[in-house]
């Protein structure tokens, strides 16, 4: 695994797919008729790469055996892509510190730096012990609305889909029901930042709040440092844009708390869920290109969470402000960014332009071919908006979802697994690639 991260992440995930996708065909997961390969396919690899979207509603089409096959995909599509990433950005990867690269032998003292067992029992630990909070949490308030054991059914299911990321609800408005309820709203916000922010955080935050020895003359690490500042910027950022841009829309008719509630969740789950409490069919144009640039930019390295990433954006923020500024060395939070760091940045967002273009060419041409422009308006950002959801692993949607033909399916469910796959897939490709010895001749030429 060490020695080829990326295979085994691929391999892995194909594997999750292949096995869920056949236990939804299963008769007794399905409350109707039995399921379409194409939607099984869909619907797993939906969960395996904690995205959210569905091409039905999981809450009356699965049984509650075929919701749990679905609820184990997406632990399991959680698990898996907190430990590659992590294992990579820890082992492989040089992006943050040396205390950051040195934080498997500060958390396994007795166990080797290789120890990749030591490093999947402890993310497992935390991210189970999270979902358990959240899951209690979540109980009272449930169980004020379902008997005893759909109320801890709900509460499970729930949080971890929230943790994970995966924006899966098992109601069929989603979360619009508890639109103004700010106990629920909050704790499903903070699964979901949590599960955003990656185990290397939890670990360094962990080690600077609660370890007293260790905690003088020590301070966070430059990775947990960047990502709380790059988040909570966003989360704010997003807030305020969402209220603006919605204030004479979907908002108009609610009363100012719940105004303020909707922004701020809608703020938090666009990066990374892909629950919602405001219909989206109903959003301005405006902000659904807003949130576009939330489902782009996506969460944190080493987390459930999709998009470039926000390390990945600081990076190309702080690129584009040294170049303006005309200087040649990338500087963020009075720290240098090494060279090999700016490169994987470019190649990861590089990727991810060339994936949604041609992803959204294609969607464009199985489910509007052939249909004038003057007649299809407006359907365009509802398709651009399919893909980055699914590149970013959100789940939102305009209502496109449901519609797609089966070929339209198929290609989201390729972007979709691009989408978790893909992106720290090329930063390991790119983190052997820089350590070349050889070079070509440089050469100048003119941009812009």
């Amino acid at each position: 695994m060490i020695r080829q991260p990326a295979r085994m992440l691929v391999i892995s995930f194909i594997l999750l797919i292949g096995a869920g996708t056949a236990g939804l065909m299963l008769p007794q997961s399905n409350a109707g008729a039995p399921m379409r390969f194409i939607d099984a396919l869909f619907t797993i690899t939906s969960g395996s790469c904690v995205t959210g979207l569905a091409v039905f509603d999981i809450g009356s089409q699965l049984t509650r055996f075929g919701q749990i096959v679905l609820l184990i995909a997406i632990q399991l599509g959680g698990l898996g892509i907190i430990t590659f990433s992590t294992f990579f950005i820890l082992i492989v990867g040089g992006s943050i510190s040396f205390r950051g690269q040195n934080i498997l032998q500060e958390t396994f003292s007795q166990q080797p730096m290789g120890d990749f067992g030591a490093l999947l029992r402890s993310i497992i630990v935390v991210t189970l012990g999270i979902e358990l909070t959240g899951a209690l949490l979540l109980y009272l308030r449930f169980s004020q609305l379902h008997p005893p054991g759909t109320a801890a059914y709900y509460s499970v299911f729930h949080s971890v889909s929230a943790f994970c990321n995966a924006g899966f609800a098992l109601y069929p408005d989603n979360f619009i029901r508890f639109q103004s309820d700010w106990y629920f709203n909050l704790i499903i916000c903070a699964l979901i930042v949590c599960g955003g922010l990656g185990f290397v955080v939890y670990y360094d935050l962990g080690e600077f709040f609660f370890r007293r020895e260790r905690r003088r003359g020590t301070s966070l690490s430059f990775h947990t440092r960047l990502t709380v500042i790059v988040t909570a910027g966003l989360i704010i950022g997003g807030a305020i844009g969402f209220f603006l841009f919605e204030i004479k829309n979907v908002l108009r008719p609610l009363d100012w708390p719940t105004k303020i509630l909707a922004s701020i969740f809608q703020s938090v789950t666009p990066r990374t869920a892909g629950f919602n409490t405001v219909p989206f069919d109903q959003l301005a144009n405006g902000t659904l290109f807003f949130v576009i640039m939330l489902m782009f930019i996506g969460g944190s390295s080493g987390s459930c969470a999709g998009g470039i990433k926000t390390s990945t954006f600081a990076v190309l923020v702080g690129l584009a402000w040294a170049r303006f500024r005309d200087q040649q060395e990338v500087n963020l939070l009075q720290r240098r960014i090494p060279d090999s760091v700016v490169s994987k940045a470019i190649s990861v967002s590089l990727f991810a332009i060339l994936v949604i273009i041609f992803f959204t060419f294609c969607l464009l041409e199985s489910e509007l071919g052939g249909v004038a422009q003057k007649e299809s308006r407006g359907q365009f950002i509802g398709i651009l908006f399919e893909t980055i959801s699914a590149f970013g692993t959100v789940g939102l949607s305009t209502g496109v979802t449901p519609a797609l033909s089966d070929f339209g399916k198929l290609v989201v469910t390729v972007v979709m697994f691009l989408g978790r796959v893909g992106p720290l897939t090329v930063a390991i490709a790119v983190t052997k690639a820089v350590s070349r010895r050889y070079k070509y001749a440089s050469e100048t030429f003119l941009v812009g």
